[in-house]
């Protein structure tokens, strides 16, 4: 049984999406690796779920250098993605908090209004004040079936609630579901699950993840 990884991206007809956190979020269009760029050539045809750690780590960032995702052909529900996320353990890098130098025109990130307040509670700024500084969304179903519709802001990048000097998130016990569920993207679609590579926690997730598909069963395959 074979499964196309995917994910979102400005390019058309094949078959790597690029996920980034923007107006395309729900996009038609899709991209693919090149694996040549990369000295990836060796691994053309290659069952992702199959390859050693070696050459996984070396699909991975490379993928992580294009601003690309992973999808993995499992349902995108909230026990699995807990799950997932129980693979490893975010480093608080803040690469996520940050403007992305392969996305400059990313609106930033999206979160749903009534997450709004929390954060200026827990960063000690007028709700006002900070919904200034964020962009009108849309409605939208909610993340993991938490419930059927939002409203959501854009907050921009470098996010509000990080601190570069603390290094880290200022509102983190209360941060937003996209950043709770980060790596994993919420693409619309729970019929597979979305996993940016751009930092090590996605990677490690990736790397369990596959590894525990495999194990389940040894038949599948993602196909480069």
């Amino acid at each position: 049984m074979r499964h196309p990884a995917v994910g979102f991206s400005p390019v058309p007809q094949t078959k790597w999406y690029n996920a980034s956190m923007d107006e395309r979020m729900y996009g038609e269009d899709v991209d693919t690796l090149e694996l040549e760029k990369y000295g990836l050539s060796d691994l053309d045809g290659k069952n992702i779920l199959a390859l050693d750690d070696a050459d996984l780590d070396r699909l991975l960032a490379a993928l992580g250098d294009d601003d690309m995702s992973l999808n993995l052909p499992m349902q995108c529900t909230a026990d699995k993605v807990q799950e997932l996320l129980s693979y490893s353990e975010c480093r608080r890098c803040g690469r996520c908090c940050r403007p992305n130098p392969l996305n400059l025109e990313s609106p930033g990130v999206e979160i749903f209004e009534e997450e709004l307040q929390s954060i200026a509670d827990s960063i000690g700024e007028p709700y006002e004040s900070l919904k200034k500084k964020t962009g009108p969304g849309k409605a939208t179903p909610y993340a993991y079936q938490v419930v059927k519709l939002g409203f959501t802001r854009w907050l921009p990048l470098p996010c509000p609630a990080y601190s570069s000097r603390e290094n880290g998130c200022r509102a983190y016990s209360v941060r937003p579901v996209v950043c709770k569920t980060y790596p994993v993207i919420f693409t619309g679609d729970d019929s597979y699950t979305s996993i940016r590579v751009t930092c090590d926690y996605g990677r490690d997730i990736v790397k369990a993840a596959c590894k525990r598909i495999h194990r389940d069963n040894p038949s599948f395959e993602i196909m480069l």
